[in-house]
């Protein structure tokens, strides 16, 4: 099989897969074979989104996510590279602060939620706080490893032609950082929307996890599952930017 053929086969794969899905769900959930009240089929999900649209509480929720994530993943995502190149750079650098990092990096991020309401109260700072750390330690670890990672040939190279730190840093040390610096973010994308949901449900009265939350309390699984699917395709759509910009970026790889 040419490669045409096989792309066009992988694309239908695709498309097909997700389709086939949501017809063995909505074939289960008609028959009865799974509770209705807990498990909702397709058509019932799509109707709780319409209604949401219509009212207008979807884009509420969905608006007040995206902004916290926004800011949280933004200031996670420039924390962690600069800690990331300056622990990869400087040996004594990651010698000061690896054992404190190391502990704060094992506590679980939504185990923090209770000590940032209490310090930062129930507003933003919380949740954008909350965010930020679920975004900082992937965007750091795959930072620092590609900085340190670095081809040794090539620096000696570098060394022995008297380059400066600068030319080094930006020619060599940062381009071979690069497809560890996308895996931290892609990752640390998925880590800022995890502690959004969780932040949210935790206190919050707008957002995709106070909406999931809420629905959970009253009993209204197809909104719940609206809001699952939401985090869902967000999520991908996002993965398939940062993907298409390493693309761009790291033709060379």
């Amino acid at each position: 099989m040419n490669r045409s053929k096989k792309g066009i086969v992988d694309y239908v794969i695709i498309i097909i897969s997700p389709i086939l899905l949501l017809t063995i769900w909505q074939v289960v959930t008609d028959k009865g074979w799974i509770n209705g009240a807990i498990m909702p089929s397709p058509k019932k999900v799509i109707e709780a989104f319409k209604s949401l649209i219509v009212t207008g509480k979807y884009w509420e929720q969905f608006s007040a996510s995206l902004f916290r994530v926004s800011i949280g993943f933004t200031v996670g995502t420039v924390a962690g590279v600069a800690i990331g190149v300056l622990t990869g750079l400087f040996k004594k650098v990651d010698d000061l602060v690896t054992v404190i990092f190391s502990v704060l990096r094992s506590i679980p991020t939504i185990g923090l939620i209770p000590l940032f309401i209490l310090w930062c109260g129930i507003g933003e700072e919380s949740k954008i706080i909350i965010i930020s750390l679920g975004t900082f330690w992937s965007v750091l670890l795959n930072t620092q490893r590609g900085i340190s990672g670095t081809d040794a040939k090539l620096l000696e190279v570098a060394r022995i032609l008297q380059k400066n730190r600068f030319v080094v840093l930006s020619k060599i040390v940062i381009p071979a950082a690069l497809p560890s610096l996308f895996t931290g973010i892609r990752l640390g994308i998925s880590g800022a929307w995890r502690s959004v949901i969780a932040a949210e449900m935790i206190a919050s009265v707008r957002g995709i996890g106070y909406m999931i939350q809420y629905a959970r309390e009253m009993s209204q699984p197809a909104v719940m599952f609206v809001g699952l699917l939401t985090l869902g395709v967000v999520g991908l759509a996002l993965d398939l930017v940062v993907k298409w910009l390493e693309k761009r970026l790291i033709y060379w790889s």
